[in-house]
């Protein structure tokens, strides 16, 4: 028995992570932690090819730029916690390389396990999500979304997790389970996913989280340009994903959303009621902070200093709430300058170009959806946003599912 559980050692650190929406906020980063203890047991074992130190070390720059900017940091308290949140950036690539120094081997069934069982736990998730809100009183107007997001984000029952961070992992499942499905190029394969994945779609759509749909869209288009081969099946998938726009964009919380961006008031007053004037602000005093330190930026350890700095000078609602710049390429120029935003956009667009050459779809969509949803959100700040990114970004980095055949697994 033990002897079967030590060959099944990898695959455990990769199933670990199907729970990752299940797991409470104070052991969010247990899957991180067996990865690397079992990555690391398993090179001490096993190891036989050498270690992929190029490798690791670009794909780690994401989080080394960091440290590269902590001497010229004038504020370090707290450091320790904001390093810590970014860890995963270093740790997971670190275990992914020491496995590849064994022979044991993520391939294509053990993958195929890992997609059913993650699009079967975020369905269970997404149902849960459901009820709560059910609960709360949103579908009868008893309490409006809003509010309800809050009670997502703090008190849902022991899995409370911000929406935004909800939906990113509900579109990963999503297009995972889409990607899966098309491999296997049958009708029965899509009709058994089909009701998973209309429960997950349905919360997405509910949560109405605009950043990460419009990342999501986009994300879809691309798989079906690259993957489908037939022109008939492909305008008939992007006719059904206008429809699935169009219903999203006239669903009452997302268009009036949508309706601050033609409002002149969105631009020359700050109001905490409107999220695009919000993100006006934001980014204008992102932006003048940039010009003011172009080349080494702020450090780590000053950027919402330097942020908060300027939002007292711009509007008193910018005060009320600590607010990031809300735009990770934006926050990389202002910790490390110029450097840090390059190190950031070098990365993504090499493993994109990788991914197009590899004909590797699953890291291809990953790209795409991570790298616009930056645009909105400071993915890689946030606990659950950067052990996503670090997971997803650095497995399929390591491993191209896509044109593995059954017996390469191991």
């Amino acid at each position: 028995m033990m002897q079967s559980l030590f060959s099944k050692l990898h695959y455990i650190a990769l199933y670990i992570f199907c729970f990752f929406p299940l797991l409470p906020n104070r052991i969010k980063g247990l899957p991180v932690v067996l990865l690397f203890l079992i990555a690391v047991f398993l090179w001490f074992k096993e190891r036989k090819y050498s270690y992929p130190y190029k490798k690791v070390l670009f794909l780690s720059s994401l989080f080394l730029i960091y440290l590269i900017g902590l001497p010229y940091s004038e504020n370090l308290i707290r450091i320790d916690v904001t390093l810590s949140t970014r860890i995963s950036l270093l740790i997971v690539p670190i275990s992914f390389g020491l496995i590849k120094t064994t022979e044991r081997n993520f391939g294509i069934i053990s993958f195929s396990i890992f997609n059913k069982l993650l699009m079967l736990v975020t369905t269970v998730y997404s149902i849960w999500i459901l009820i709560y809100l059910y609960l709360l009183g949103v579908y009868n107007d008893t309490m409006n979304l809003s509010d309800a997001i809050a009670y997502i984000s703090n008190e849902m029952w022991i899995i409370n997790q911000h929406p935004i961070y909800a939906s990113i992992f509900i579109c990963i499942s999503i297009l995972l389970t889409i990607i899966s499905s098309l491999k296997e190029k049958t009708i029965t394969t899509f009709l058994l996913v089909s009701p998973f994945l209309i429960v997950m779609a349905l919360t997405l759509f509910i949560l109405a989280r605009k950043g990460i749909i419009i990342s999501f869209s986009f994300s879809f288009i691309v798989l079906v340009l690259y993957h489908l081969k037939k022109i008939a099946f492909k305008k008939l998938t992007l006719l059904l994903l206008v429809i699935f726009i169009i219903g999203f964009l006239t669903y009452t919380p997302i268009k009036n959303r949508f309706k601050e961006v033609f409002k002149i008031e969105t631009y020359t007053t700050i109001n905490d009621k409107n999220s695009t004037s919000l993100r006006v602000g934001i980014y204008s005093c992102a932006i003048k902070k940039i010009m003011e330190s172009p080349i080494l930026g702020y450090g780590i350890g000053d950027v919402q200093l330097e942020l908060n700095k300027c939002y007292s000078k711009r509007s008193d609602v910018l005060t009320k709430k600590t607010y990031n710049s809300h735009n990770q390429y934006l926050s990389y120029f202002l910790s490390n300058g110029i450097f840090g935003f390059l190190v950031l956009l070098i990365v993504l667009l090499k493993k994109l170009r990788d991914s197009i050459k590899q004909n590797n779809v699953f890291l291809l969509c990953m790209i795409v959806f991570f790298g616009i949803s930056m645009l909105f959100e400071n993915i890689l700040e946030r606990q659950s946003g950067v052990i996503l990114f670090s997971f997803f970004f650095y497995l399929f980095s390591f491993y191209n599912f896509n044109n593995m055949e059954i017996n390469e697994e191991n």
